[in-house]
């Protein structure tokens, strides 16, 4: 997240008393705790996310030379695709989150349902036993379920009315994991971050409709076929405004998810995983 004091919450601490100075600071030093670790790793992941196609290049640049001077069925071989799958996946899902986790953001009792659409691209692959995958997504609708705080003193209470909101965005920088690809069960690690715009303030009268949004994850594929799978899996999200608004609580969804994935060789050589 990005640490932005300004004058006029400082003003507004000032006027509070000790209590709340001492409140403001608590709240910047959570939200540059967190904004540190947000815009790290969207660094890290915004330049892997420009290395995977050179990446893809080189992978298959080198395997082309290796097939140059191999045996006719050896070429075959190298051109077919093992194990179930394929080096393009199209992915539907839906979570849902009951209970907030309180790793990054303190704001609780939050309920979250993310419905997503996700396309990867398997740009390296070693020795069978894992591969790796650039994996974008689109948020295209997401609800947040969450008692708004007092405005006075953004604290909630068991008086504290339940607010609604919808959303959507996009995860450009998104990778994937996965390991055991010749099986049938594939478990993968996944990280996706980027951002949603919601219908109106999330999580506080003083906070913002724009949410960043980072997670970590795993799961499991289960091929049914050679080409489609279904998908099961866990993601802890980070949901915050990145203190571009007075008030920043943030929040972290436990979001246990289920989606259906599609594989292809759309201009790849045949094999056993190759859609027809």
């Amino acid at each position: 997240m990005i640490f932005t004091p300004g004058g006029s919450r400082r003003g507004k601490a000032e006027s509070a008393g000790p209590l709340g100075i001492a409140t403001a600071r608590g709240q910047c030093l959570a939200s540059g705790l967190s904004s540190r670790c947000l815009a790290g790793t969207l660094a890290i992941g915004s330049v892997l996310a420009f290395a995977a196609p050179a990446l893809a290049q080189m992978s298959r640049a080198a395997a082309a030379a290796g097939m140059t001077n191999a045996q006719p069925a050896d070429q075959a071989a190298a051109a077919g695709w093992e194990g179930p799958g394929g080096r393009h996946e199209f992915d539907a899902w839906w979570g849902l989150s009951l209970i907030s986790g309180h790793i990054w953001g303190y704001a609780g009792n939050v309920k979250y349902m993310p419905i997503d659409v996700r396309y990867s691209y398997e740009f390296a692959r070693h020795k069978q036993e894992w591969a790796v995958r650039y994996s974008p997504e689109v948020t295209a609708l997401a609800m947040i379920d969450w008692s708004q705080p007092d405005p006075a003193t953004n604290t909630v209470t068991s008086q504290s009315p339940r607010v609604r909101a919808y959303g959507s965005g996009v995860s450009p920088v998104g990778f994937q994991w996965g390991f055991l690809p010749l099986n049938r069960l594939q478990p993968f690690l996944s990280m996706n971050a980027g951002f949603l715009y919601f219908d109106q303030q999330v999580l506080s009268t003083q906070g913002s409709e724009f949410m960043y949004s980072i997670d970590y994850g795993a799961g499991f594929n289960i091929f049914h076929h050679g080409n489609q799978a279904v998908t099961v899996g866990y993601r802890y999200q980070h949901l915050s405004n990145a203190n571009i608004s007075i008030h920043n609580p943030g929040t972290d969804a436990n979001t246990f998810y289920v989606g259906i994935s599609c594989f292809r060789n759309k201009g790849e050589g045949t094999g056993p995983g190759t859609s027809h």
